[in-house]
């Protein structure tokens, strides 16, 4: 009979503990997934715009070299036509 009192007054205390800190845990991790998908959301999209930028870049660059190329050639057309 005592064992049985002791695994009912258990099994009611785990209850009373373990209904309330499972509903603050739910609310919790409830608010807060939101923020979590937000923040990875906004993380992601910084790194693909630096990815687009470092694109941008280097696409720049490597205009700026066929600019000067092609510049560097007029200049040397322009000689044959001053003498």
């Amino acid at each position: 009979m005592k064992e049985n009192l002791e695994n009912f007054f258990t099994a009611i205390i785990s209850i009373l503990i373990g209904l309330p800190l499972g509903i603050f845990v739910g609310i919790f991790c409830w608010l807060k997934f939101p923020f979590q998908v937000y923040y990875q959301a906004r993380a992601t999209l910084a790194l693909q715009r630096i990815h687009r930028a470092q694109q941008q870049i280097k696409q720049l660059q490597e205009e700026e070299k066929d600019i000067w190329e092609r510049h560097i050639d007029r200049m040397e057309e322009k000689k044959s036509y001053d003498n």
